[in-house]
């Protein structure tokens, strides 16, 4: 979602992966979001690799080359949603950070994880997970338990919360 966004801002992603003719849709959503007042944060830095198993390199957005591929947030996102997990009361998490399957990348959504389940421990935060790759990360730094709802469904999850009927939901109704 990140790429597009970047992509939708004019940063170049490189051979990043992003989704085509998403424009109108990111377009209503900036329009939406500011008419309620929302922020929407997007990466100010990034992490990059040549593929997926590269070692990973720090690079600020308009640094980022036709060969790189976005892999991960960088330090400056990093610090940023950790500031706005300090003041928030809730968190939802639908997705990781980064390519956390290589260790190279995952930095992201493991210190994302960590600030949300040190403020959990100290009951400053209700926090929710949502999807599988999330609860993979969360399993990998052993912090599913210091979470107040994990679901393991991603999609259906978001579908529910946008107050959507859920055919499962309804037949339990």
């Amino acid at each position: 979602m990140a790429n597009n966004i970047l992509n939708y801002m004019g940063n170049p992603i490189g051979k990043s992966i992003r989704e085509n003719n998403c424009e109108k849709i990111i377009d209503d959503i900036f329009k939406t979001a500011k008419i309620h007042t929302c922020s929407i944060i997007y990466p100010e830095d990034v992490i990059v690799g040549k593929n997926i198993e590269d070692k990973g390199k720090t690079k600020e957005l308009n640094k980022v080359l036709n060969d790189d591929l976005i892999l991960d947030i960088g330090p400056k996102t990093i610090n940023k949603i950790k500031d706005i997990i300090e003041i928030s009361k809730t968190v939802l998490w639908n997705g990781p950070a980064g390519y956390f399957e290589n260790p190279n990348f995952a930095k992201g959504s493991y210190e994302i994880a960590k600030k949300i389940v040190t403020k959990n421990k100290n009951n400053l935060i209700y926090s929710v997970a949502g999807g599988g790759d999330t609860i993979a990360v969360l399993n990998q730094v052993d912090a599913t338990k210091n979470f107040n709802f994990i679901s393991t469904a991603g999609g259906a999850f978001l579908e529910f919360l946008e107050g959507k009927e859920l055919p499962g939901i309804k037949a339990l109704n």
